[in-house]
C-alpha cells in the first residue's frame, strides 16, 4: 500500500500536473486556440454534437491507438472502472489544495496588473470557469453512459 512518503509524491505530481493545465487553460483562454483543428484523433477531441469540441473517453482513445480487438477493449474498460475509485479518492483528497492554489496564482496575477488589465484578466477567468463547469458538465454525463471512467493515465 501507499506510505506517507509516496502519497505526498503522488500528491504533489498530481497538483503539478492540475497546475499546468490551469495555468494552459488561462492562457489558452486569453489567447485563444484558432488554429487547432475542429476534430483531432490524435488528442483524444470529437467535435459534439453542438459544434463543440468534447473529449473521448480514455478507453476508446487508447482501444484506437492500440487497435485493441473486442477481448481487449472489454478488458481494459474493465481494469479502468475497477481502479476509478482509487483515482476518484486521491483526486477527491487533493483537489480542495488544488482549487486553493487556482486561487492564489489568479490573485498572483491578478496584483501585478493594471485596473485595465484586471478587468480583461477577470473576463478570461470567468470564460474559463465557464468552459470548465460545462467540461465537467459533459464528463459527468459521459461517465454515466461510460462505466464511470474518465481519468486518462
Amino acid at each position: 500500500m501507499f506510505n506517507r512518503s509516496k502519497l505526498a509524491a503522488a500528491t504533489l505530481v498530481l497538483a503539478t500536473f492540475a497546475a499546468g493545465g490551469v495555468v494552459g487553460s488561462v492562457i489558452s483562454d486569453a489567447w485563444g486556440d484558432s488554429d487547432a483543428p475542429q476534430s483531432d484523433r490524435r488528442s483524444g477531441r470529437d467535435e459534439g454534437r453542438d459544434g463543440s469540441e468534447r473529449r473521448r473517453p480514455y478507453s476508446e482513445r487508447l482501444g484506437e491507438a492500440l487497435e485493441l480487438d473486442a477481448t481487449q477493449q472489454e478488458s481494459v474498460t474493465v481494469i479502468l472502472q475497477n481502479r476509478q475509485n482509487g483515482l476518484s479518492q486521491i483526486w477527491g483528497e487533493t483537489q480542495p489544495r488544488f482549487d486553493s492554489l487556482r486561487l492564489e496564482i489568479r490573485q498572483d496575477i491578478s496584483d501585478m496588473l493594471t485596473e485595465g488589465q484586471q478587468a480583461t484578466f477577470q473576463e478570461i477567468i470567468a470564460r474559463s470557469d465557464s468552459s470548465r463547469a460545462a467540461r465537467d458538465r459533459r464528463e459527468n454525463e459521459d461517465d454515466r453512459g461510460n462505466g464511470g471512467h474518465r481519468h486518462d493515465l
